[in-house]
């Protein structure tokens, strides 16, 4: 029963890491890249770049800050590699993991292209 009571105590902290610290968060900027990961020991995946800076026939502001962000869905990889080719702005809703190792804490849920 010690053991048992012992072993709890230290799992705990550890179950306060597990799920999302945030949800349904949303995003507009302008994809630079997306990178297909290869990693040794994790498995692949695949990863974007949002530029937080918008520019639009040669105005707008220009950022230093960009966000990375793990997408899980190959459909959403082709989606954002598409709107890095034509410039085109996007708006990109994620959730934000409390723990992670392998892959960033963002993750992409939905993308959609903005006109």
């Amino acid at each position: 029963m010690k053991k048992l009571l012992l072993l709890a105590c230290a799992a705990l902290p550890l179950a306060g890491c597990l799920g999302d610290s945030s949800t349904g968060n949303k995003v507009t900027g302008q994809v630079k890249r997306v990178a297909h990961m290869t990693p040794l020991i994790c498995p692949i995946h695949d990863r974007v770049d949002v530029s937080m800076g918008v520019m639009r026939g040669g105005v707008g502001s220009m950022s230093t800050q960009d966000l990375w962000l793990y997408i899980p869905d190959p459909d959403d990889a082709r989606l954002l590699k598409q709107a890095a080719q034509t410039g085109q702005l996007v708006e990109i809703t994620y959730d934000t993991a409390r723990l992670r190792f392998c892959v960033d804490e963002e993750t992409v849920t939905h993308v959609e292209l903005l006109k």
